[in-house]
């Protein structure tokens, strides 16, 4: 029984991704700590919703994709590919993480914070993964998706997402998550082009990206 737990844990936590999950979060985290300036209790709501929302939207990236997981030596062992979990059991835990994310955002960093946090959402789930499908390019309109959770942590603090320190911070992640996309294409293109993703190995020589 305590195996099972736990293997549906660890099942649960490569839905959402973890590992990349808390990542996000911590920008988050130096978002409030640049904002707000010094270390305070409230830090942890911010923090925690996006994580969870970070969890959420992998989750669902996972659904939407796993036909394509399936296909690629990378991501055929991902839990709905490789039959760990059930579309539905991975549908509550996005349902489940989604509103919690999104309460803790609103109830206690406030309707700026919960607002950037939904479009955050919205922004991986509905545009950047539909984009993989048409465009080589989509890490740059999906760069985006790393500059909002920082400002979650800016407006949370109680600083105006129009302050220049803010923009700037923002456009640092943002800029940050292009190559990163770009790498994994460089790294994986040959399964992305199998799967019938956009590849800039398709465009582009390997050292012509480098």
């Amino acid at each position: 029984m305590i195996r099972r737990i736990v293997l549906y844990a660890k099942a649960f936590a490569r839905l959402g991704k973890f590992s990349i999950s808390l990542p996000v979060a911590l920008t988050t985290f130096t978002g409030y700590l640049l904002s707000h300036g010094e270390f305070t209790r409230g830090i942890i709501f911010p923090v925690a919703g996006v994580f969870l929302l970070a969890a959420a939207a992998s989750a669902l990236n996972q659904v939407q994709e796993y036909k394509t997981d399936l296909i690629m030596p990378r991501t055929r062992n991902r839990p709905i590919p490789s039959g760990t979990l059930t579309l539905g059991e991975s549908w509550i835990f996005i349902a489940l993480f989604s509103f919690s994310g999104l309460y803790l955002l609103y109830h206690f960093s406030g309707l700026i914070a919960a607002f950037l946090g939904l479009l955050t959402y919205f922004w991986y789930n509905g545009i950047y993964t539909p984009l993989k499908r048409k465009t080589a390019f989509a890490a740059v309109p999906g760069g985006i998706v790393g500059a909002l959770p920082p400002l979650i942590g800016w407006v949370a603090a109680g600083g105006k997402i129009s302050d220049p320190t803010a923009i700037a911070l923002g456009f640092f992640f943002f800029i940050g998550q292009i190559p990163h996309f770009w790498l994994l294409l460089l790294r994986y293109g040959h399964e992305y082009e199998m799967a019938g993703l956009q590849s800039l190995t398709t465009k582009f020589s390997p050292t012509q990206i480098r």
